[in-house]
């Protein structure tokens, strides 16, 4: 095992573990859930939307384990292309990412001023190949739901910037350290205290890192319970088939090759 600043590196690198989690996601997880929406068994359902959503949980403590293990893997994501890189905060997805496509859900189904004043008019159903508990998923969503999204983007509003200027913060700080103890131990010719300042710096700013990452962690897993939490069967299942989609698509060799050289 290889020591990074005193921490133990992995012998199996994080994006090794990312790549298989996404396989499974995409060739096992989403089929497995899209027959069991098209079926007629809301337990067999409820049970595969809940394997999705411990899917995403386990990936997220795998990804705590990672930054306590070795942070520096998860600073600069090689195997990222550029329409994810984009979508990153801290790590992995932007949480608001999550409450954002519940909202289009939601706007999906909310009626038109012109539909309000013309009740007769039918919106079209957003997934008529389905069976019509899922079709109607969405239709006349609790106002529960839209309290407890709105509560969760005010919580989010909060968090996310107090942690992205935590993590600035920190980086700052850290470069102000090496660059005062390098000095002052070059000044004085000694080398050696010169390697073990830097190191007792790096070794603390890794140590902020890894607290900002498993702490934006808590907060995605968090959003996804709440979520789960304050949604049907059914719409949950739509969620997950869509956050599930949303990621397989952004690997999609053909979609990427075409915005590259667009």
């Amino acid at each position: 095992m290889l020591k990074v600043f005193g921490r133990q590196k992995a012998s199996r690198s994080f994006k090794e573990y990312y790549l298989e989690w996404f396989s499974t996601l995409k060739n096992n997880l989403l089929p497995l859930l899209r027959r069991s929406i098209a079926g007629e068994s809301p337990a067999i359902l409820s049970s595969h939307v809940e394997m999705l959503h411990q899917h995403f949980q386990s990936y997220y403590h795998a990804l705590d384990a990672a930054a306590a293990s070795d942070p520096t893997q998860l600073l600069s994501q090689d195997w990222r292309n550029s329409l994810e890189k984009p979508l990153l905060w801290l790590a992995d997805l932007h949480p608001f990412l999550f409450t954002n496509l519940v909202r289009s859900f939601l706007h999906q189904q909310s009626p038109s001023d012109t539909d309000q004043k013309n009740p007769r008019r039918h919106l079209p159903l957003p997934f008529p190949d389905r069976p019509w508990q899922v079709a109607l998923a969405w239709s006349n969503s609790s106002d529960f739901l839209t309290a407890c999204m709105d509560q969760i983007e005010c919580r989010l509003r909060h968090i996310v910037p107090t942690l992205s200027d935590r993590l600035k913060s920190a980086e700052s700080a850290f470069v102000e350290c090496v660059v005062g103890d390098w000095f002052q131990c070059w000044e004085e010719q000694n080398i050696a205290g010169a390697k073990v300042a830097v190191g007792a710096d790096v070794k603390a700013h890794l140590e902020e890192v890894v607290s900002v990452v498993l702490y934006a962690n808590r907060v995605r897993r968090s959003v996804l319970v709440r979520i789960m939490s304050a949604t049907t069967v059914y719409q949950a299942a739509l969620f997950f088939e869509g956050l599930a989609q949303f990621l397989i698509g952004f690997r999609d060799h053909n979609l990427l090759n075409a915005l590259e050289h667009h």
